[in-house]
């Protein structure tokens, strides 16, 4: 999902120029910022700055100065080069300088003139993500005989947001005040941003409420902000109040306003509220995008409703939201889970389809509960080899509860010549099969009369350092008594005995001498 707002390092990515950062004030010199990127100069209005917000009508009553400064002329070609002259300068200087180096450099040959001067060195600075040096040289400004102004107290804003220091943000916001200039809405939003990433969501409230009492109308953006921090912090009830709140308003929510209250409702359990939000969104003509529904089909897994989540996915279809990675892996997910496995087989083939690679884990895990399924339902067993043969493709490496578990599912479905190729591949893998996997296997090949192989398996477990179970003795005694194999049968129960197994069946070799005894 998209930021509701610039961060430091999204706010030179070019928005609509209708969307400015520091003011709403249309003057040829405040409307546009700079982007910098290597080899190309860009404009965009994330990042002017201005001292006023002209939809405010100024009263007797009202302490703010209706005036703005003139900032940067982003219009003017000189202006522009010479900011992209200084972050190109400041790169090249971060790259072989420390920050203390870079600060006296830039002291000694800088010359400033005026304040927009310094602020052009603190915007570049900004722009090539140097704010402890931008930080450390406002601190230098009375030695340049100048006085900070409201574009300078934004930049400032921002460094200190940047450097997670909101208290030292919120002082500067304190001082533009205290100076009778007013920062525009972007500005607090960033501020408001920063506290509620930081869980200090009191504080951002407190924030956006003197900046309603100043006469600032906060943006959608701004709301977005609180709505996302009052449901990270599990306050749903008041994010609810807030998003109803702005429909009253003119300040209409946008598709992110409702998605993290969405968010909040299903991380409470409140998935089909959550739902409820979803359509009142799409009755007002918003277009809800792969975040919003990625958002309730997260919440219907964590809710034990998976199927609810594969009704969310055919209505995403329905919208014209095509669904990536994560929204088949959260439904597929929900659906093992909570064993609703013939739908999740259907999610899984349909993501094959589409060319997406399922996780290993998932699939070791569809293939086990097939399998399972597969002893009341043998049809599955091949849908089970279909899943365990495109992780063998991919290069996968199969868990040995996935190994185990099929090679039951083999013995079960009489196919004793996968089983024991199988089992061969735990061995090789350097799994210690279980008794009840050696136990299947011996049975399987002795009930076929394939006695050697039954041999073979026990001989490469126990090469491997395996010790079989007093049942798989007594399977292979049995056989081997059956096939009149008695001296092999009675190495077989010498083995035993030495590892401290007594079988319960005897070679019938030991039984005749008894008798003769």
């Amino acid at each position: 999902m998209a930021s509701p707002i610039p961060t430091c390092c999204h706010v030179f990515q070019p928005c609509p120029l209708n969307s400015p950062l520091f003011t709403n004030f249309p003057t040829k010199s405040n409307n546009y910022s700079i982007s910098i990127r290597p080899g190309k100069l860009s404009f965009l209005r994330t990042h002017s700055f201005s001292a006023t917000n002209p939809s405010h009508e100024q009263t007797n009553n009202s302490p703010i100065k209706q005036t703005t400064i003139d900032l940067v002329d982003f219009e003017d070609k000189t202006t522009r080069l010479r900011v992209k002259g200084l972050v190109h300068r400041i790169t090249a200087l971060s790259s072989s300088n420390s920050k203390t180096e870079m600060l006296q450099i830039l002291e000694k040959d800088s010359e400033f003139q005026t304040i927009s001067d310094f602020n052009h060195l603190l915007m570049a600075l900004v722009i090539a993500q140097e704010p402890e040096v931008c930080l450390r040289i406002f601190t230098k400004l009375p030695s340049f005989q100048l006085v900070p102004d409201c574009c300078t107290y934004s930049i400032i804003i921002r460094c200190q947001c940047e450097k997670n220091d909101v208290d030292e943000a919120k002082k500067a916001l304190v001082t533009i005040l205290e100076m009778g200039f007013q920062p525009n809405a972007s500005t607090i939003t960033v501020l408001i941003n920063s506290l509620c990433k930081r869980g200090r969501v009191q504080k951002a409230l407190e924030v956006f409420e003197l900046m309603g009492r100043r006469g600032c109308r906060p943006s959608v953006q701004a709301h977005n902000c609180l709505l996302k921090g009052l449901s990270y912090v599990g306050k749903v009830e008041e994010a609810l109040e807030m998003l109803m709140g702005m429909k009253e308003t003119s300040l209409e929510p946008d598709i992110y306003s409702y998605t993290v209250v969405m968010d909040g409702l299903c991380k409470v359990g409140r998935s089909d509220e959550a739902m409820e939000l979803l359509n009142e969104a799409i009755g007002m003509g918003l277009i809800p995008n792969v975040v919003t529904f990625n958002t309730l089909l997260q919440g219907y897994t964590r809710e034990g409703r998976p199927m609810e989540g594969v009704a969310v996915l055919k209505l995403m279809k329905k919208q014209g939201c095509v669904p990536d990675y994560i929204s088949y892996s959260t439904v597929l997910h929900g659906l093992i889970k909570w064993n609703e496995i013939l739908a999740a087989l259907g999610v899984y083939k349909e993501m094959v389809k589409l060319g997406f690679e399922v996780d290993v884990r998932m699939m070791g895990t569809l293939v086990r509960r097939l399998c399972k399924r597969s002893w009341k339902e043998s049809g599955l067993l091949q849908e089970a080899d279909e899943v365990f043969e495109k992780m063998k493709e991919r290069d996968l490496v199969v868990d040995q509860k996935t190994l185990e578990v099929r090679v039951q599912a083999l013995c079960r479905g009489k196919k004793f010549d996968e089983a024991f190729a199988n089992f061969n591949d735990m061995v090789r893998f350097g799994y210690s099969p279980e008794a009840i996997t050696f136990d299947k296997v011996i049975q399987g090949l002795c009930a076929r009369g394939r006695v050697d192989e039954a041999v073979s398996t026990w001989l490469l477990l126990h090469a491997n350092g395996g010790i079989p179970n007093k049942i798989s003795y007594d399977v292979l005694i049995k056989e081997l008594n059956a096939q009149g194999r008695l001296f092999c049968a009675s190495n077989l129960f010498g083995a035993a005995l030495k590892q401290g197994i007594v079988p319960t069946r005897e070679p019938l070799l030991c039984k005749r001498e008894e008798l003769q005894g």
